[in-house]
């Protein structure tokens, strides 16, 4: 016997040697915000998939990204802002995401009523918490920047807020408004929810090398973590037991940690998410709210995918094996449920509802036909299965029996259990209330097992259908029906809403899978993989497309003001007083003018207290209605007392009804938006909060907020406008000073132009006739000269040089004279001798500094355009290249000219090899006074001039690039009629 515990201890050492580390970062400290993963360790989900996870505690000062990044953990779990990590260029991942929306939020004290209000006020930790983004960008759009208050370094505590040493801390509505409410202290909440700034919370993620290197691991880690929230929001109380006993570092109450789970369970939002899930597109609003507060760069949906983990089994990789089986298997035949909709049904003779458009998926992605063999009942579709004569469910949940003939994927399809029984009966929560009833049930389904196991002292009675199981309920033959809410909502809503409600939702839910046949456990295997490749998104438009449920967000948020705490303290102390009154004066009729004296003073503060106060029975009934009721909704309170129902008129919808009744449990003084209809049809928003007595009564104290949400919305409307309005008058102004910019160095230059002519007029004038007068003494000499007979080859020849260098001179004035000539008449003319005017011009430039020219250009080539214009562009950019060949000391300096035609259009190419520009300059030089030289060798407006005439004045086009020795200009002119 030894030796056998012995091999099992060795065996029990060397499994757990096998098991892989993992370290997952918390974003907290140990408490019910992580309760899903302490329980799928401590119920050895982790461990049935090779996993050994330890917890790491959140520490001061600690950055969780570069936790996980540095491999000191490697999962975490952290805040939004990791999205903003992520375009930040960390190599991070999403997983999975438990908190569809943030528990964060910010508190001031009383006397701060709107955010506005913080500036210059001391706000505790916002900049020095990892989380400071999401209050930032809420801050952000009352354009209130980190600059307009006082950041207080964060102490883990809320002494300095209750001391009032701050007027504003960011806390967690699931933790610490509990211990604010439990002390008492008044204060106000800005939830960033409310102000259209939705985030997430609570999301895993790990490196990009973890999910390719252990894309495997990944997969297990996120199963388990979700199979442990399931789990732990199922059984609240068990948790909260294991976190006391063994993840209690904060010292924690059960009262504390109860009221956690709650908010919890209500920020996960499990009833329309899947557990985990992470939605593309509230992803990608989240994303937008970063980058409109300019944490980040705006995003496309693509680029945000990237972030998300996609499971490898979406690309359905099957193995050989499964191949072979659906290839000899050719089509599979499946039983269905004739008459459970929208889930299922057989309708001529053809299966429809959610099922069908999965199967449809499936049969899609595996290229393989799904046969229905029709059936009548459920019973019979759970016979044929058994004796094999279809391969598959679609829709069936696990049971006990079912697993002797049956294997199921993971479950698809989640819906709660609901109870539906004639109107008017009271809401039922819990079946014990229930267990003298009868309760239908429809029969062989996988429900009836499951509650006749759990609730073996109810009489459950077995119905052939839904149907039939709501025409006993209507007849009284039973008390009510269990189902789906799905499926009851559906025929509710069809033809049975009349005479029956849902009168309450179980603890429990159906979990729905595909099951096949057990004896063919590779179709099992193939099923789950292809479960798995359908995305949450394709999921939920299935469900959305077949279901009839409209839930109405509710905001979880506070705002009690001074006058309603008021009301509520005289209201209690009355009934205080009255409870005291019955115990202390013995005298009957004194305690009955006691309690009618104190009641009429009740009644009096009931109908003028200026907020909603009203109160309903068990069955439903108004039993308290004030006068504040009856001006919000119309009703006045002999209506209203005679109707059966009245919930039902203020909300039409049941599910909402549900909720609302629901609330009723719900004693926590916290105050929620509802959106009910008036007498008028018209929807209000109101908030609501509900207060126990110590008569154990509960009284429903809320106030009408529909003028304030129009103001909102109206003044976010205004901001909109003001905002399009202020852009697009700044744009137009830009606009309108550009062109006058341009207008004015256009100005500026031709009437620089204009000077320079006149300059050049003037020196002309001033030259001819001393030009004039060295030509008649060059005459005269030669005259006298020949006179007297004396002929020196020497002297003939500087005279004769003489008297060419004055006609070059003269003509040279003359040149420039022309050049500057401000005509503005299109003339044909020839494009060689224009190019040969310019280059005199700079000839002595060209000498001076030994650089070639090298012309191409046909000598017959005409253009009908402004000749004076286009030389002044050449004379630019020829100085420019001879400029940038001095400063740049090229040995063999050379500037090519290369002229052509092109389909009636003249292209110029001046091309130099002075190096060229640097090419993050190249595209600047044509903007104005923009230059490469010295200020006082340039000032930069001769290339912005020259591009002004080519393309405004000239109706062409000039472009510059770099070649492999220098800069090339490109100018592209109509040729015109020539």
């Amino acid at each position: 016997m030894k030796y056998l515990i012995y091999l099992l201890i060795v065996s029990s050492l060397l499994f757990s040697e096998n098991l892989e580390k993992i370290k997952l970062q918390l974003q907290w400290k140990h408490q019910f915000e992580f309760a899903g993963f302490y329980i799928a360790k401590e119920k050895g989900y982790y461990k049935e998939l090779g996993l050994d996870v330890d917890f790491i505690e959140f520490k001061e000062g600690m950055d969780i990204t570069q936790e996980v990044i540095s491999g000191n953990a490697d999962y975490g779990l952290s805040f939004s802002s990791i999205i903003v990590d992520y375009f930040n260029n960390k190599p991070i991942v999403m997983v999975a995401n438990f908190l569809k929306q943030s528990p964060l939020v910010l508190v001031t004290q009383e006397n701060i009523k709107t955010l506005n209000e913080l500036k210059n006020k001391k706000v505790m930790g916002l900049l020095d918490s990892t989380h400071k983004r999401t209050i930032l960008t809420m801050l952000d759009k009352y354009n209130i920047s980190k600059n307009d208050f006082k950041n207080v370094p964060r102490k883990f505590v809320l002494d300095s807020f209750i001391k009032k040493e701050v007027d504003a801390i960011s806390i967690f509505s699931t933790n610490e408004i509990y211990t604010l409410n439990k002390l008492g202290i008044k204060y106000n909440i800005f939830d960033p929810a409310v102000f259209a700034t939705k985030f997430y919370d609570l999301n895993l993620f790990t490196t990009k090398d973890e999910v390719k290197n252990n894309h495997s691991r990944v997969e297990k880690f996120k199963k388990a973590s979700i199979k442990g929230w399931q789990y732990a929001l199922k059984n609240k109380e068990e948790t909260i037991n294991l976190i006391l006993n063994k993840y209690n570092t904060q010292n924690k109450t059960k009262e504390s940690l109860m009221f956690e789970a709650n908010q919890i369970e209500y920020l996960m939002l499990s009833n329309l998410y899947p557990i985990g899930s992470i939605d593309i597109q509230q992803l990608q609003i989240i994303a937008d709210n970063f980058a409109q507060s300019h944490f980040m760069a705006k995003q496309s949906k693509e680029t945000i995918k990237e972030f998300v983990y996609v499971n490898e089994p979406y690309n359905l990789k099957l193995t050989s094996e499964q191949k072979n089986y659906l290839k000899n298997k050719q089509k599979i035949k499946m039983c269905v449920d004739p008459n459970w909709m929208p889930l299922e049904m057989i309708k001529d003779k053809k299966h429809a509802g959610i099922a069908a458009d999965f199967i449809n998926i499936i049969s899609n992605e595996l290229k393989i036909p799904f046969e229905l063999v029709t059936t009548k009942t459920w019973t019979e579709s759970i016979e044929k299965i058994k004796k094999h004569q279809c391969d598959i469910l679609p829709l069936a949940q696990v049971t006990p029996s079912k697993q002797e003939y049956l294997n199921f994927t993971t479950p698809y399809i989640t819906t709660p259990l609901v109870i539906v029984t004639k109107t008017a009966k009271p809401f039922i929560n819990d079946l014990e209330v229930v267990k003298n009833k009868k309760i239908a049930i429809v029969k062989n389904y996988s429900i009836f097992e499951i509650l006749k196991n759990k609730y073996p002292y109810i009489n459950f009675v077995e119905v052939d259908s839904i149907i039939d199981g709501l025409n006993k309920v209507k007849k009284g033959k039973v008390f009510g029906l269990i189902d789906t809410s799905i499926v009851i909502n559906h025929e509710l809503f069809k033809k049975y809403a009349e005479g029956l409600t849902i009168s309450g939702q179980l603890r429990e839910s159906c979990y729905l899978s595909i099951a096949s046949r057990n004896d063919e456990g590779i179709l099992n295997e193939i099923m789950e993989k292809v479960l798995s490749s359908i995305d949450s998104k394709k999921k939920n438009e299935i469900l959305n497309k077949w279901t009839y449920l409209n839930y109405n967000e509710i905001i979880n948020y506070q705002m009690i003001i001074n006058l309603l705490i008021f009301f509520t303290c005289i209201v209690i102390l009355f009934i205080y007083w009255n409870l005291k009154l019955t115990k202390e004066i013995k005298n009957r009729k004194i305690i009955e003018e006691k309690l009618r004296q104190s009641e009429e003073k009740f009644r009096i503060l009931f109908d003028i207290a200026p907020i909603l106060l009203n109160q309903f029975d068990e069955n439903g009934k108004i039993v308290f209605w004030n006068k504040e009721c009856e001006k919000v909704f119309g009703y006045d309170f002999k209506e209203i007392k005679n109707m059966d129902n009245p919930l039902e008129v203020f909300y039409p919808n049941p599910d909402m009804r549900k909720k609302v009744i629901h609330s009723f449990q719900q004693k926590d003084g916290i105050y929620k938006e509802w959106h009910p209809l008036n007498k008028y049809g018209n929807k209000l928003a109101t908030m609501w909060a509900n207060i126990e007595l110590p008569t154990e009564e509960v009284i429903n104290f809320g106030f009408d907020i529909t003028k304030q949400r129009e103001d909102e919305y109206l003044l976010n409307k205004a901001k909109i406008e003001l905002e399009k309005l202020n852009n697009s008058l700044e744009d137009k102004i830009k606009k309108e000073i550009e062109k006058n910019t341009q207008f004015q160095i256009t100005l500026m230059e031709q009437n620089k132009l204009a000077q320079m002519g006149e300059m050049i007029e003037n020196i002309a004038h001033q030259w001819r006739q001393p030009l004039a007068e060295i030509n008649s003494s060059v005459l005269l000499l030669d005259a006298i000269l020949d006179k007297k007979g004396c002929f020196d080859s020497n002297i003939e020849k500087k005279l004769y040089e003489i008297e060419q260098l004055t006609e070059y001179m003269s003509n040279t004035i003359n040149d420039f004279k022309n050049f500057f000539e401000l005509d503005k008449k299109k003339e044909k003319f020839n494009l060689y001798e224009s190019f040969s005017l310019t280059l005199k011009i700079i000839k002595g430039r060209l000498s001076l500094h030994k650089i070639a020219v090298d012309i191409n250009i046909d000598k017959d080539l005409n253009i009908n355009s402004y000749m004076n214009e286009l030389n002044q562009v050449f004379l630019v950019i020829l100085n420019n290249s001879i400029d940038a060949i001095i400063k740049n000391k090229i040995e063999i300096p050379l500037i090519s000219i290369e002229v052509k035609e092109i389909k009636n259009e003249i292209i110029i190419s001046i091309e130099d090899n002075a190096k060229g520009v640097d090419e993050h300059l190249l595209g600047k030089i044509f903007e104005p006074y923009f230059t490469t030289k010295h200020k006082s060798q340039g000032t930069g407006l001769g290339l912005y001039i020259s591009k002004m005439i080519i393309e405004k004045g000239l109706n062409g086009t000039i472009t510059a690039s770099n070649n492999n020795l220098g800069i090339c200009f490109i100018i592209k002119l109509p040729k015109g009629e020539v």
